[in-house]
């Protein structure tokens, strides 16, 4: 199970990275960066900086870790319980189907059964 899922959230502090001139958070095309979070089994819950412009247009790709690397028994633990909650929205997008068929069925037999009693 290799999805990555990515969630957004808003950045207001910067810092100065030790690589550059330009500040962390900024991208090069001097844009402030937005953080994001990496929901990879090797980079689980891990937040970086990436530029808002697209990568297709051509812009500056800009990437930068915010987080600090977790442990590997962290990263196990997560990923463990990303699957877990996955397979439980599975679970229940399934069930849901069965309901919506079952109800379907009743419904068509309650017609049945009401036109044959009038014929």
């Amino acid at each position: 199970m290799s999805q990555n899922w990515v969630s957004t959230m808003s950045n207001s502090s910067f810092s100065l990275s030790s690589s550059s001139s330009i500040p962390k958070g900024v991208c090069l095309c001097e844009v402030k960066a937005e953080i994001k979070t990496s929901w990879t089994q090797l980079n689980t819950g891990r937040r970086f900086f990436c530029c808002k412009n697209l990568k297709a247009r051509g812009e500056c790709n800009y990437f930068d870790w915010y987080d600090d690397e977790m442990p590997l028994q962290a990263k196990r633990v997560m990923w463990s319980l990303l699957k877990k909650v996955k397979s439980f929205e599975e679970e229940r997008n399934r069930s849901r189907k069965f309901k919506v068929i079952y109800v379907g069925a009743i419904v068509i037999l309650a017609i049945w059964n009401f036109f044959k009693k009038c014929s």
